[in-house]
């Protein structure tokens, strides 16, 4: 064999894949081909597996714990979003869904969830009844109050002024 087998890796913003070149006389052998294919794209994921199990659990916290922390401290930002955390971490966001997904939830919906505690805290905390229930879902980041008004009845199974004044369905 004269040529050699390469690989080159091509990423785009939708699109990432492997493509392998070989010797004109390995072509021809369509079994060997495929379990080269085989072998190179398991031997692909194990390597990202391991790159994002490092960068979730790694030395120093790890990023997703960070990235919590992150979110945490930026809840009452209505502009707080999977694209402003990523790039606040220096990741793309389809690596940030990545790292979520691990997890069983979406950044979008665990963002929705924090947001929808922190809502829930203060509407049974006596000191802040004095703020309008609107206020409450903008103060966490909830700049539509209709929104923030049919997801807090989807996730507790009561309007926020039911739940703040213990209405709460059972």
């Amino acid at each position: 064999m004269d040529e050699m087998v390469s690989v080159t890796y091509v990423s785009a913003d939708d699109v990432e894949m492997l493509v392998l070149v070989l010797p004109r006389d390995l072509t021809a052998d369509t079994a060997v081909v495929e379990r080269l294919r085989d072998v190179v794209r398991d031997a692909v994921t194990d390597i990202v597996t391991d790159i994002v199990s490092a960068a979730a659990t790694g030395p120093g916290g790890g990023l997703l714990p960070r990235i919590r922390a992150y979110i945490d401290d930026n809840l009452g930002d209505p502009g707080l979003s999977p694209e402003t955390v990523a790039a606040a971490h220096h990741i793309s966001t389809r690596y940030l869904y990545k790292l979520f997904a691990r997890q069983g939830i979406s950044v979008a919906r665990w963002i929705r969830q924090r947001r929808l505690e922190r809502c829930r805290m203060d509407l049974s905390n006596p000191s802040l009844g004095g703020r309008a229930v609107g206020e409450v879902g903008a103060h966490w980041g909830f700049a539509d109050s209709s929104y923030f008004s049919r997801v807090f009845r989807e996730t507790y199974g009561c309007s926020p002024r039911a739940y703040r004044h213990g209405r709460v369905a059972s």
